[in-house]
């Protein structure tokens, strides 16, 4: 398993590498949780860039994922458009203020939402900035929420820029990237 996790992430960098020009901007990073691993790119939707799974007790695993999105508004617009679509959609949406993380100060909301597993919470950290929008998403079964807490909060404020994006893979607790095109 920990070879398999350490070629997805080499993978993903020379991927990165190949995909990105020189007119590209930085690059978004995060650490995630030592022992994660990383997503099938082919499974997540365009706008997510990466994820990494974490090994839950039930059938839904803990789960960190990073979307980028063009977007030339505010980042209190942004907020607006988040809580009508999941108003729209039954979830329960709060906006608990900010966080500072290493990529500058963001927005930090929670949903609380129903799936076929059972009771969801999700907390994002968004971030509006040259004209995108980077959404950090923690999730995972909402009686499970507070044994990750600790894990999610420091990925969540380990979200910053980088000019180029890690060289080489060393062990698991590598930094995540996601180039933002």
């Amino acid at each position: 398993m920990h070879y398999k996790f350490i070629l997805s992430m080499v993978l993903f960098v020379i991927f990165c590498s190949l995909t990105s020009t020189p007119t590209d901007p930085d690059s978004i990073i995060f650490t995630p949780p030592e022992g994660w691993h990383l997503a099938e790119n082919t499974a997540l939707p365009p706008s997510v860039k990466v994820m990494v799974v974490g090994k839950g007790e039930r059938e839904f695993p803990p789960s960190i994922n990073l979307s980028v999105e063009p977007y030339s508004g505010t980042q209190k617009q942004y907020l607006k458009i988040v809580k009508s679509i999941n108003d729209a959609k039954g979830a329960e949406w709060k906006d608990l203020g900010n966080i500072r993380t290493q990529a500058g100060n963001a927005s930090l909301s929670q949903v609380d939402s129903k799936s076929e597993w059972g009771d969801i919470r999700m907390m994002h950290v968004i971030l509006v900035k040259n004209k995108q929008t980077y959404i950090l998403t923690a999730a995972s079964l909402k009686d499970e929420f507070s044994k990750y807490y600790k894990d999610f909060f420091a990925a969540m404020r380990s979200l910053r820029f980088e000019k180029e994006p890690p060289k080489a893979v060393e062990n698991s607790n590598q930094e995540t990237v996601a180039n933002t095109k």
